[in-house]
């Protein structure tokens, strides 16, 4: 089925499209538009004269890291620094060189001026990006493409020597391992691009692993060499017993995805009694999972901030009733002792309102100081408090 685009920027389902892969004609390549397409599997690819044509092909050829093929000639190749790798540096030149580098059995070219400024514009919003290689100064190589979530949408590749674009995707491959992408879409099925080891999967397969990358942080911003820092996982408790409570938890949730990373689990809401006082509501609690590049520290100031625009002020008092409370919990298995933090949070055993939602979406958690799973933690626990799940 073939749909017309209007200027509302959505777009039909992706597994309705033509046999070809065709799903769509019109439309624009704004922004919006073009990072919609690509959260739904979507890209535009037409060329000169056309009308601008919008495709979901099935089946999809994509790479995972872990299955790249990196051959005896190529491996030699890198490890004598042939060629000099950066990335992000030349971004319209690669365009360019894509659009106007002659290839076997190819005619003419399907980047337009209209595709370059609108992805050049991709690429100045730090979603767009870059991988090149030089020999003696010179840009011999290059690929390009667009990230979002935890994958890295290749649209285009060239070279003016041997294996100079297939050192830029070795080089794609190390950063997209070093950033736990989950895999880089190669659009079309080619033998050059299975013998590299991509593979083809369906279009319903494709969509599933697409869902669970779009839940994952974008890494904007110019990409570097050096962003190899490994994602942490940060374990938070949010809750407070002021004001609208659930409704304060679901703007702590965004806050924390906008403001300190990706929520990867979420419990349910827990009700629970003030832990040693006595308050007119009770606490609403729920134990968050992030993945953050964040120190403990920096997701620390992040935390305060977080509380504070939700209208916490902490006075020092001791025990009292609050509009938000964000405790961190754990840091990846780390143990961290500073004046003003400390990781694993040092009472989390006597407490059942922190331990009930944490059984619900890590109960085998091995307590990294304890050496005991939250399960265990939780049938232990000399807590007599009642916690039971909340009814939204």
């Amino acid at each position: 089925m073939l749909f017309e685009l209007n200027s509302e920027c959505v777009f039909p389902n992706p597994l309705l499209s033509e046999e070809d892969g065709l799903l769509a004609i019109g439309g624009d390549l704004s922004p919006e538009r073009l990072l919609e397409a690509y959260r739904n599997g979507i890209f535009p690819w037409y060329a000169e004269g056309q009308p601008l044509m919008w495709w979901s092909l099935n089946p999809r050829m994509i790479l995972f890291p872990d299955h790249f093929k990196c051959s005896k000639t190529l491996w030699r190749c890198i490890k004598a620094g042939k060629y000099e790798v950066r990335i992000d540096t030349a971004f319209k030149e690669v365009m360019l060189q894509c659009a106007t580098v002659k290839r076997a059995g190819q005619d003419g070219t399907w980047i337009t001026d209209e595709m370059l400024e609108a992805y050049t514009t991709l690429h100045e919003m730090g979603y767009a990006h870059s991988f090149e290689s030089y020999y003696d100064g010179e840009l011999v190589g290059g690929l390009y493409g667009v990230s979002l979530g935890a994958a890295f949408f290749g649209e285009s590749m060239f070279a003016t020597m041997t294996d100079a674009s297939k050192v830029c995707l070795a080089a794609l491959v190390d950063f997209a391992d070093a950033n736990n992408f989950l895999y880089i879409d190669a659009q079309q099925e080619t033998q050059h691009l299975a013998s590299l080891g991509a593979q083809p999967i369906s279009k319903e397969d494709f969509l599933s692993i697409l869902f669970l990358s779009n839940q994952r942080e974008t890494l904007k911003g110019k990409w570097n060499k050096a962003m190899t820092e490994e994602i942490s996982r940060v374990t938070l408790l949010i809750g407070g017993n002021q004001g609208d409570r659930v409704g304060l938890l679901q703007q702590a949730c965004n806050m924390i995805a906008e403001q300190i990373g990706a929520i990867v689990q979420l419990s349910s809401i827990y009700e629970t009694e003030a832990w040693g006082f006595d308050a007119e509501q009770n606490f609403l609690n729920q134990a968050v999972v992030v993945e953050t590049r964040l120190s403990a520290h920096e997701v620390l100031d992040k935390a305060l901030f977080i509380e504070s625009q939700l209208g916490r002020v902490r006075t020092g008092n001791g025990y009292a009733s609050r509009t938000m409370d964000i405790d961190i919990l754990f840091v990846d298995n780390n143990c961290i002792d500073t004046p003003d933090l400390i990781v694993p949070h040092p009472r989390i055993q006597e407490r059942n309102f922190v331990l009930v939602p944490l059984c619900e979406i890590m109960p085998n958690y091995v307590h990294p100081k304890m050496n005991k799973t939250i399960a265990n933690l939780l049938k232990t626990s000399s807590d007599k408090g009642k916690v039971v799940r909340y009814k939204v």
